[in-house]
């Protein structure tokens, strides 16, 4: 696995020996060929990436695809604005290319905790396991879980 600094390559291992016990019970999958963790909570499947910022730092970002195939319409922009603004931790995002709906909170790596870790973990899966039906219900779409089921 290649790194772009090695702040990135420190931050990622720091990351291992925190889930090893979660990757040793399955709970969290280690992705070989990239700093990237996925694990799964409710139709939730969040990913945890570790990648350089800079010559000297690295940003730890926690994601989730939420809903696939939503109708993308001034309406749902302006759900999704709304919860974004009420939201203590993440954000929900829209990427142009595929139209999956994500919610995804980043963490300076250098400075980071495990509870501030685990914080962010909890808010990003709680928030898109939640939040897919709803969305779903009101615009349509797949949820991330059935996405990758499928």
């Amino acid at each position: 696995m290649e790194f772009g600094n090695e702040m990135q390559k420190n931050v990622y291992a720091m990351l291992v020996s925190w889930f090893g016990p979660d990757i040793q019970a399955g709970a969290i999958r280690l992705i070989q060929d990239r700093p990237m963790f996925l694990l799964q909570q409710g139709s939730a499947i969040v990913q945890i990436t570790v990648s350089a910022m800079g010559d000297g730092e690295a940003v730890i970002t926690v994601g989730a695809g939420v809903v696939a195939e939503a109708q993308i319409t001034p309406e749902l922009m302006l759900f999704l604005l709304a919860h974004n603004s009420s939201t203590w931790f993440g954000a929900f995002g829209l990427d142009p290319q595929s139209g999956v709906i994500s919610f995804d909170h980043s963490i300076i790596g250098s400075t980071c905790d495990q509870k501030e870790l685990h914080t962010s973990i909890s808010a990003v899966a709680g928030t898109a396991d939640a939040m897919d039906d709803l969305i779903i219900e009101k615009f349509g779409g797949k949820s991330a879980l059935a996405m990758v089921t499928q």
